[in-house]
């Protein structure tokens, strides 16, 4: 790379990160600082630089953990500014994300995440959606110094989560057949799996596949799917077990199964598992 080149990657990136800060931190002012090749953040208070040479030189060396490596950054913003820059909730901006409950429990705060047990080892937990396909776990507190309870977060989560999949579920009602192969759905990098968060969602894809539909999340940017009626669902669980063990961002290899109402785990061995109904489900 040039040096030219270079220069303009690490302008691109500063003003990526900028945006990320701006967007998290609306009460200050959040400028980039190209001589110091850091973010200035500016209230009140005073000014704090954020140094981004090291995240860069990190993403530089591993491209593939950008997205894990930023968000890490962003996340660590708030212990960097102290009091100087009060956080900001947006309810607008509240969705549900979709990970392996593995991977939530090593967070810090995990704790303090208002969750919902998906199946299957899924866990899906509300999250604030940033700019630039970066998003972070909303601690409890945060709505609560709103005086926001957690039936409206949850109520307000289900329906920005409904709204950003509804395209979504208007191409599935449109469509005419039944791919042999299951769909395959990578629309969204960061918040994929939060479709099963959506039960029109699912009705929708069982109404196409007239019959119970069987789903995975084997990359977080990844959904798969197929009608279980198929022949080729005998192979639905080594497609995933594939995708999952060369996805970039792995989820989950495990399988689940809706009839449209309903959600289930299917366990690898029996592929047979009492119905776990989801409230959400019964609206």
């Amino acid at each position: 790379m040039t040096d030219s080149a270079l220069v303009s990657d690490r302008e691109a990136f500063a003003q990526r990160l900028r945006t990320q800060i701006a967007a998290r931190y609306r009460a200050a002012s959040v400028e980039v600082d190209p001589a110091a090749f850091g973010i200035r953040v500016r209230d009140g208070g005073g000014a704090t630089l954020l140094a981004l040479a090291p995240l860069h030189q990190a993403v530089v060396r591993d491209p593939a953990s950008a997205p894990r490596l930023i968000s890490n950054f962003v996340a660590s913003v708030e212990k960097q500014l102290g009091a100087t820059a009060p956080l900001e909730l947006s309810t607008a901006r509240l969705l549900w994300c979709v990970r392996a409950g593995g991977d939530i429990e090593k967070l810090a705060r995990s704790g303090d995440l208002l969750t919902h047990d998906v199946g299957g080892g899924l866990v899906a937990f509300v999250a604030e959606s940033l700019p630039a396909s970066i998003m972070r776990g909303v601690p409890r507190q945060e709505w609560e110094a709103q005086a926001v309870r957690d039936d409206d977060v949850r109520r307000i989560a289900n329906e920005n989560t409904g709204a950003r999949f509804a395209p979504l579920v208007e191409r599935i009602r449109r469509a005419d057949r039944v791919p042999r192969d299951g769909w395959r759905i990578a629309s969204d990098p960061m918040f994929q799996g939060s479709v099963l968060m959506v039960p029109a969602a699912l009705r929708a894809l069982c109404d196409l596949a007239r019959g119970d539909v069987l789903l995975a999340v084997p990359d977080r940017g990844l959904v798969l799917a197929i009608a279980a009626r198929l022949s080729g669902a005998d192979r639905f669980a080594r497609r995933v077990l594939r995708e999952w063990r060369e996805a970039m961002n792995p989820c989950s290899r495990e399988l689940l199964i809706t009839d449209g109402a309903q959600l289930r785990a299917v366990p690898r061995r029996s592929r047979r598992v009492p119905t776990l109904v989801m409230p959400w489900l019964q609206e």
